[in-house]
Formats: structure tokens, sequence, C-alpha cells
């Protein structure tokens, strides 16, 4: 009896080899596609947020707060000032007043106002800051407390992986002269292996406002 042996066609080790490596540049290329989109994405999203915490805290310093069911505002100030460490213009940062500045990396984020004139200095009734704290993460307003006393109320707290950065400075400007202008930048800080710029997105803000000049 003879017995016929059919040959059936089979792959062979370079065939093989070929097809996982074509599938091997197939998944980098789709995972490649999704992931650059997917930080797109995420790009967008941290930026859209660090823009919305930048206008909250342009809105808090503008828009003042309510005490004892009266706003307090920088545009109905009589007097205020940028303390810049001089012997008359000392930054108070929750204590006694100093000569340094509340942040030293940011030594313009502390402006001072009150309702009063004259002012009367840090034993105003009616004296009033806003100043970025020594970690550049919350901003702190310092007001009286209807129990008496002050109160440091923090306003406003950076997301976790930012850095928080406020200036008051007189403005640039020869009309009117008594313009203060305040920016705020809120920016996200980039872990180490993270290498895509697109991710290195910042929210900033600035504004105008119209103060009377110290008496």
């Amino acid at each position: 009896m003879i017995r016929c042996l059919t040959k059936k066609n089979a792959f062979t080790l370079v065939e093989m080899l070929m097809a996982v490596a074509f599938t091997v540049l197939l998944m980098t290329g789709v995972f490649g596609f999704y992931n650059s989109s997917n930080q797109v994405y995420s790009s967008g999203i941290t930026g859209q947020t660090l823009q919305d915490g930048a206008n909250i805290v342009l809105s808090k310093v503008i828009e003042g707060e309510t005490e004892s069911n009266v706003v307090y505002r920088l545009s109905t100030a009589v007097s205020y000032m940028l303390p810049n460490g001089s012997a008359n213009e000392l930054y108070s940062c929750g204590g006694p007043s100093q000569a340094a500045p509340c942040n030293a990396s940011n030594s313009f984020s502390e402006l001072y106002y009150c309702q009063d004139s004259p002012c009367g200095g840090a034993s105003d009734a009616t004296a009033r800051w806003y100043y970025l704290n020594s970690t550049g993460t919350s901003v702190i307003y310092h007001h009286p407390s209807s129990n008496g006393g002050t109160v440091e109320e923090n306003v406003y707290t950076a997301p976790a992986g930012t850095s928080l950065k406020i200036r008051f400075s007189p403005a640039a400007v020869s009309t009117p002269l008594n313009v203060v202008e305040i920016d705020v930048a809120l920016t996200k800080n980039l872990s180490p292996n993270i290498t895509n710029s697109r991710l290195a997105t910042s929210g900033a803000v600035s504004t105008y406002v119209l103060l009377r000049s110290h008496p």
C-alpha cells in the first residue's frame, strides 16, 4: 500500500518575524497617535483651568469682600500703598510690619489700602492687604475681624503642581495718574519626564484699577 503525503504550505520563520514586526510597528503608531491626542486634550483642559484660576484671583482682588454687610474694594479706597520696605511703606504678612516682603521671590505681590484718610498704618481699623504667601501658593486677604483684631483669610489656593505670581505696580501710563496695574499669572509646573512642550500651559491676566492717590 502506497501512502501519498500531501505537502501543506506553512509560514516560514522569516515570514512570521516580518508579521510580528509589522504588528509591532502598527501598534506603536496607534498608541503614539492616541497618546499625542490625549496630551493635546489634557493640555487644553489644563490651560483652561489655569486661565480660570488667574481670573478668580483677579476677581477676588477687584470685587473685594463683604464684611458686616459692607463691601470693601480697591475702587472705594481713599488711600493705598505698594510696600517697598522703606520706613513708611513696610510689608504686613500676618504679623508685625516688616521690611522684608511677604514673598521673597515676588516682592511686588502686596497691596495695602484703607477706607479712612489719613491711613494709620497697621493699627488702622480700616486697613486691608492682599498679598501672596511666602510659598507662592495662596492669596491672603488681611482685614479687620468683626470680633476685634484681624483675620488672614485665604481667598485662593493654587492647584497642586502650579505656581502663582501676582504683581501690583503703578501703570506705565500718564493719564490718569492714579492707576495701578494688577497682573496675575498661574503656571503649570512640568514633571522632569514630560518633554511635550504643549503641556507647558499657563494662564495670565492683567487689568487696570482706578485708585485714588495716597494722601
